[in-house]
């Protein structure tokens, strides 16, 4: 009785496992390692021979690389949903198509991107109902991959044809685009010069003071108005402190205060608008929404300051009534005149006692003044004439008098200014010549700190220590004769290349600094690189394709940071830190693997004394692998095919997959 318990128990495991043994050993989608793979072994040599040709054929001729593939069943799997697996595992590229057969179920997936067809699917649905199912129906399995070649082959002709236009059509069109371009160049060019125009007018109508309104304005009209509101501020400003200097003359300091506040503001907002389009006019460039903030403050801060001027002009003619104050301010004038008068003269003088020390070049900025200040004393004399005869005529004649008035007192001003130049140029040289000795010493410094920078200094800074060293020679040749020229040019070599001295020195530190960041990266990349290679080794029984797929990627953006170590430093520290961030996910991966290993190792054996064999791919076929191992020989059957379906199977994969279409479909036969 006990036997016979024995023998039904043993009749009862093995009727089990001829029940799951189909599973064990069923097709389950894996990466291809040949063109033609048959798992059913349908073909025979020659037939293998044959599809080979025809494959090797459509390559040469297309560049189409087609895969096909027998096997007995898609595993329970739809064939489309089959094949797309195993593109997907297999890293299918743009030129690749496939040909999945399963012969005991009688059922074929074909797929090709539909840019090899033309960008539509038609072509390959064709090939798939027409060709391929007519083929595998006869059970010709070596004909239906032959014919589908032979097709894409087909379809790959016409789509090139229909890209090949004769060589006088194509000259044909490309002249005709050009000459469209061209006019398009020069109606949308003269269109723009207009829009800009009326966009400028319509800026001048804009309140400057309120930056709401001018936030309605384009940019470029922003821009012109800007530079027009500029220059006509400054020179209101110039005409201001001229007229203010003839006020406080006249009226004192206390009395022409309001008038000096205003002024003082105006200047001062002036210097900040002209300091803010410096800002925008240098080599550093703004986005538009800086540019626009900038321009807005520009425009504001010059409109305000003219506004300023405009409230003190009613003040200014009240305060400087010069139809009724004229005779006492016309006498005023003519004793100013005298004394400028007496001053021509001596100026002439002095202005040739200079010539005889120094060179033209150095009195050039002095050269014509005592002739200017003739001009201006002769014209102020026969303004003040004039003026004196209006004084005389009744009140209705007047109305030219304050202009005359005015027009000799500026004529005055400008001439003592121009005497007053040439007195102070002696004195500007001499304080030049005794500067100069220190002015050669310091640039000499600064050209010592240059080149103790050595070799493969960038080209700016050599450009400047020539200079320097040229203004240095100048300096040493020509200090007797130009003095203040040669002293200006000293001290603008010397800013000049201390400038670009400061912008070497900054960048050097930043690149030692980057030097060093990148040193740490690729060492962190390498140890972390090499610890989750290491752990991938000695675990490789247990580790699927996920973890390997990172590190293989990881090591990729190692080496490419170690290439461009030394031509782009700041690409290759995120080569680096890209190489670290995917080896620490290979590592995740990995332990997730190791521990899902043994999980399965010990709930199915219940001990662990070859586990650590196993894991590290020792003892490898039986235990992990259901003793088959998977389609095509990788790691797909098994402990890795169950788990790929809960994660993509290669890194990346999927995303290429679901990104491109594909055309052919799925049937039966």
């Amino acid at each position: 009785m006990r036997i016979l318990r024995l023998l039904a128990a043993l009749l009862a495991v093995l009727l089990t496992a001829c029940a799951v043994a189909p599973a064990a050993v069923a097709d389950t989608p894996a990466r291809l390692i040949s063109r033609i793979t048959d798992n059913s072994g349908v073909l025979s040599a020659s037939d293998r021979a044959s599809v080979t040709g025809a494959l090797n054929d459509l390559y040469d001729g297309h560049r189409i690389k087609l895969w096909v593939v027998y096997v007995d069943d898609f595993s329970g799997q739809s064939a489309l949903n089959w094949a797309k697996q195993t593109m997907t595992v297999s890293d299918f590229g743009d030129n690749d198509a496939l040909l999945a057969v399963a012969v005991k179920d009688r059922s074929v997936a074909f797929q090709v991107p539909v840019e090899l067809t033309g960008g539509t699917a038609a072509p390959a649905d064709v090939i798939r109902r027409n060709y391929i199912e007519p083929a595998l129906s006869r059970d010709d399995w070596a004909g239906a991959a032959i014919t589908a070649a032979q097709q894409l082959g087909t379809v790959g002709n016409d789509t090139e044809s229909r890209g090949n236009l004769p060589l006088t059509t194509v000259a044909l069109i490309l002249g005709l685009v050009v000459l469209a371009m061209l006019g398009l160049w020069l109606w949308s060019r003269r269109s723009r010069r207009r829009r800009r125009a009326a966009e400028l007018e319509a800026a001048r109508h804009v309140d400057p003071t309120d930056p709401r309104a001018l936030a309605r304005v384009p940019l470029e009209a922003l821009d012109g108005l800007s530079r027009q509101i500029v220059v006509d501020v400054d020179n209101a400003v110039r005409t201001s402190s001229n007229e203010l200097a003839l006020a406080e003359e006249e009226f004192g300091t206390a009395r022409t205060a309001p008038f000096r506040a205003a002024v003082d503001a105006a200047q001062a907002a002036l210097a900040k608008a002209l300091h803010t389009r410096q800002i925008l006019d240098d080599a550093i460039p703004e986005t538009p929404q800086q540019r626009r903030e900038l321009l807005t403050a520009v425009i504001v801060s010059a409109a305000q300051a003219d506004r300023e001027l405009d409230a003190q002009t009613h003040a200014f003619d009240e305060l400087r009534d010069l139809v009724i104050n004229a005779p006492e301010r016309l006498d005023a004038l003519a004793q100013q005149l005298v004394a400028l008068t007496a001053r021509v003269d001596p100026a002439e003088a002095t202005l040739g006692a200079l010539r005889n020390r120094y060179t033209e070049t150095a009195l050039a900025s002095v050269a014509g003044n005592v002739e200017e200040a003739r001009d201006r004393v002769r014209f102020a004399d026969e303004t003040i004439a004039a003026s004196r005869t209006l004084i005389a005529a009744p009140a209705a004649d007047q109305t030219a008098l304050v202009d005359r008035v005015r027009a000799a007192e500026a004529a005055l001003q400008q001439a003592q200014a121009l005497l007053d130049a040439i007195d102070t140029a002696s004195g500007d040289i001499d304080r030049a010549t005794a500067a100069l000795p220190q002015a050669i010493a310091d640039l000499g410094a600064r050209i010592g700190e240059a080149e103790q920078l050595g070799p493969g200094v960038p080209p700016e800074l050599q450009t400047a220590h020539d200079a320097a060293t040229r203004a240095v020679a100048d300096a040493q040749t020509g200090s007797a004769t130009d003095p203040l020229g040669v002293f200006v040019r000293l001290t603008r070599a010397d800013a000049d290349l201390d400038r670009v001295l400061t912008q070497v020195t900054e960048a050097r530190q930043a690149a030692a600094a980057q030097a060093q960041v990148l040193a740490q990266s690729l060492f962190a990349a390498q140890a972390r690189v090499g610890a989750v290679s290491e752990y991938i080794d000695t675990r490789r029984g247990s580790i699927g394709p996920e973890a390997r797929t990172r590190l293989a990627e990881a090591r990729r953006q190692l080496e490419a940071a170690q290439a461009k170590k030394d031509a782009n430093p700041g690409e290759a520290i995120a080569y680096a830190n890209g190489a670290t961030t995917l080896a620490a996910q290979a590592q995740a991966l990995a332990n997730d693997d190791v521990r899902a290993a043994q999980r399965s190792y010990a709930g199915d054996y219940g001990q662990q004394s070859d586990l650590g064999s196993v894991l590290g791919g020792i003892l490898i076929g039986s235990v992990l692998r259901g003793g088959g191992g998977g389609f095509g020989g990788g790691f797909g059957g098994g402990y890795g095919g169950g788990r790929s379906s809960g994660r993509p199977t290669s890194y990346g994969g999927a995303a290429r997959s679901s990104g491109r279409s594909y055309g052919g479909g799925s049937g039966r036969f």
